[in-house]
């Protein structure tokens, strides 16, 4: 599968969005994150979030605790919302932890802490990249499975 304007995901390159106002720790993060095979693109508000998640064909959302027009809530609210199979993680200060206690009820799949760790990013971008893939194509399964006459569904809930 390639990625294109379509939103079809990569198997041979990962797409990130990092929603941050930092520029400068994006474009760190971002240039050692591209030898590993990920690119990953900013954006400072929810809406061009959801525009490059759409365009990009990105797999996995990154969010700061806030940015210029919200905060880790909205975001996972609008991924959830715009990018149901967009997979989200929270980027955040160790003193932000107690403000996260309800994250992974509300869709995050992970944290991570700053200073961000460029091997546990790339860690993480690639495990949540692979989840995102196995499940598009655990529903694309069922959907041609429950297609045809007869066919139980293979649905993984």
């Amino acid at each position: 599968m390639e990625s294109g304007a379509g939103g079809g995901y990569s198997q041979t390159g990962m797409q990130c969005v990092y929603l941050t106002c930092f520029q400068s720790e994006f474009s760190m993060l971002a240039l050692i994150l591209q030898y590993s095979n990920i690119r990953m693109h900013r954006a400072d508000t929810l809406e061009e979030a959801d525009f490059l998640l759409t365009v990009t064909g990105s797999t996995v959302l990154l969010s700061d605790i806030a940015f210029l027009d919200g905060s880790w809530r909205d975001a996972l609210r609008m991924a959830e919302d715009a990018h149901p199979l967009v997979a989200s993680s929270i980027v955040a200060d160790p003193a932000d932890l107690p403000s996260l206690a309800d994250a992974y009820d509300r869709g995050a799949c992970g944290t991570l802490l700053k200073p961000i760790d460029s091997g546990r990013a790339i860690q993480l971008i690639r495990v949540l990249h692979e989840a995102v893939c196995d499940r598009t194509s655990v529903l694309r399964d069922d959907s041609l499975e429950t297609a045809l006459p007869g066919r139980p569904s293979a649905h993984c809930r």
